[in-house]
């Protein structure tokens, strides 16, 4: 049995997701808080499995609340915001904080609310067992491949992301010779918000891609959420409406990574981190014959195992990083 606890001020909300939730026999809530503090201080006395988190409440924001039960007792959160113009950046602050993932309240359904309790409960899976088989896949070394001035790098990302990107982008020296070119799944609202908050945060630009924007080295671009980027010429990013293509996802990490590969061949380098799913297997192929170098995230530091574990599966992989050393091999395989 799956134990929930529901944090939100209203009182109708907290109806309506009991409802949602209890629609599975397998999951059950076991308590409700109607503010921050009330949620600190039930997650430890009820020990529930998963928490689903409003951002905005009385006496203690769902920030507030997410960094203390992270620091106290980390376990999954859920957010479920509004998902202004205010929430989002309050949302995407939270995601870095530690939550898990985030349903907006205007899209709240049985069906996505379920799939992410599960998946939340997978991410916890996935984590205890990949400390006890955390030596199982592992780069053979550190050393430089023969080319280690590649010319782009191409990240792919999923659940997980803005928590990961907040520890890698701030570490990208200045001075590589290389733009980066981040596919993350996200609604459209997100991604402006995502790139000015890792922008403020970082020594490199970050900004959101437009169509045919020319690529500068030592700038991070994030294709727009709903739309898909592909790199068809050099130096260029093209973006295109997601019903152009057949993907589940927009942006699609496939298309980005077998149109970097089939431009770029041995020049450009394809990181797969964090997110449930295979997105980025069909173009890491693709990529990998035409040259590409290939980082997968490892398994204990990913959110979800899901789409590096594909990568390593399949043995696509040129190393496999934990998180906190994905930025110190970009800056070294894309030296000056």
């Amino acid at each position: 049995m799956i134990k929930v606890l529901i944090a939100d001020d209203s009182a109708f909300m907290r109806m309506r997701i009991r409802s949602l939730i209890e629609s599975d026999p397998n999951i059950k809530v076991v308590g409700v808080a109607r503010d921050g503090i009330e949620a600190v201080e039930k997650v430890q006395a009820l020990r529930p499995d998963i928490v689903t988190m409003d951002i905005v409440m009385p006496r203690m924001s769902g920030i507030e609340a997410v960094e203390r039960i992270m620091a106290t007792c980390p376990i999954p959160v859920i957010l479920v915001s509004s998902l202004t113009s205010e929430e989002v950046e309050l949302t995407l602050r939270a995601l870095e904080n530690g939550a898990i993932d985030y349903v907006s309240k205007e899209q709240l359904s049985e069906d996505t609310l379920l799939k992410k309790i599960y998946m939340a409960i997978e991410s916890n899976a996935y984590g205890a067992a990949q400390n006890r088989q955390q030596n199982e896949h592992k780069a053979v070394n550190n050393a430089l491949p023969l080319n280690s001035k590649y010319a782009i790098v191409c990240i792919g990302i999923s659940t997980g992301g803005p928590k990961a990107l907040a520890e890698v982008i701030p570490n990208i020296k200045p001075n590589i010779a290389a733009p980066i070119v981040i596919a993350q799944h996200m609604p459209p609202i997100f991604t402006k918000s995502l790139a000015q908050r890792l922008d403020s945060i970082s020594t490199v630009p970050v900004i959101e891609a437009q169509h045919n924007q020319v690529l500068q080295p030592g700038h991070v671009y994030i294709c727009p959420g709903g739309m898909n980027i592909a790199i068809e010429k050099r130096d260029v990013v093209s973006l295109y409406p997601k019903d152009m293509f057949g993907y589940i996802h927009a942006p699609s990490v496939d298309l980005l990574m077998e149109t970097a590969g089939k431009t770029y061949g041995r020049e450009a380098l394809c990181v797969i981190m964090t997110g449930m799913g295979n997105d980025g297997l069909a173009g890491i192929q693709k990529a990998k014959k035409a040259g590409s170098y290939v980082i997968a995230q490892s398994a204990s530091t990913c959110t979800i195992f899901g789409m590096p574990k594909a990568i390593i599966q399949h043995g696509l992989y040129d190393e496999i990083v934990d998180l906190n050393n994905i930025a110190c091999r970009i800056n070294a395989l894309c030296s000056g």
